[in-house]
């Protein structure tokens, strides 16, 4: 960064409650409930998605950290897992090296290689966004992207957000790494392997599927598909659509001839 920035008083004490909070971070519910408060001290957001990509650049997880006032459309096209609006970001920031991008009018003339997605977020009702990530690094790297700052973002933000971001990538690593030692299979399957229905419904998810459309599909009602979807989460340890997916590409469940 060109500029040099120093902190305020307040901001510093901001940063270092930060900080110091984040140490403490071990699961989800404890990352949600520290973007939701010492987070917002330096970066107020409504919505940060958090992104792990593994050694060869694929997506590995996602989390989309938010409260219930955002529709659920929103969600699903910023957080698809092969080409939500959250990754696209994650690539194309990546692409063009290390350091935090801020989405807003800035962005917004010809030929500028993130004013398109920044297009997006607008028709998304999100405002603006500010996103930076790790380099690569042996086991994979973390990305963050913030949405709907409270203020239009300045260089004061991204500096506070390079600050903040090895906490981030290290607090994230440590849910992964835990979660982990308790979920993830061998490469043989699950703890507790799924039917061949099933599998056959992930399958239909991993494609788009509505619960609505693989109850067409399949002929059975919408209830059965909605109880072997609630099994399905259950036996991945997963909590939603997108991470069911990541889960099952990561695992290798279904046969690549098959899907």
């Amino acid at each position: 960064m060109e500029e040099l920035i120093v902190l305020g008083k307040l901001e510093e004490e901001y940063l270092l409650r930060a900080l110091e909070s984040a140490l403490q971070i071990r699961n989800l519910r404890q990352l949600f409930l520290w973007a939701r408060g010492e987070m917002q001290g330096l970066l107020p957001h409504a919505i940060l998605t958090c992104i792990q990509f593994d050694e060869h650049d694929a997506v590995r997880r996602l989390e989309c950290l938010h409260n219930t006032s955002h529709a659920s459309a929103t969600i699903k096209l910023l957080t698809h897992p092969s080409d939500g609006l959250a990754i696209r970001i994650a690539q194309q920031c990546r692409a063009n090296g290390n350091r935090p991008r801020i989405l807003d009018q800035r962005v917004a003339v010809a030929k500028h290689p993130l004013a398109e997605l920044y297009s997006e977020v607008l028709r998304l009702n999100l405002d603006n966004a500010l996103a930076h990530g790790t380099e690569r690094l042996c086991d994979g790297a973390s990305f963050f992207v913030l949405f709907s700052l409270a203020e239009p973002p300045t260089m004061r933000h991204a500096f506070c957000f390079d600050l903040l971001l090895p906490s981030l990538h290290l607090a994230f690593q440590r849910i992964l790494s835990s979660e982990g030692d308790k979920s993830q299979a061998s490469a043989s399957g699950l703890d507790d392997p799924l039917t061949v229905r099933e599998s056959e419904i992930l399958r239909w998810i991993t494609k788009g599927k509505s619960k609505d459309e693989i109850s067409v599909i399949l002929e059975i009602s919408p209830v059965t598909v909605k109880n072997h979807i609630h099994k399905i989460y259950k036996k991945l340890k997963v909590h939603n659509r997108v991470q069911a997916v990541l889960r099952c590409h990561s695992l290798r469940l279904l046969n690549p001839e098959k899907s």
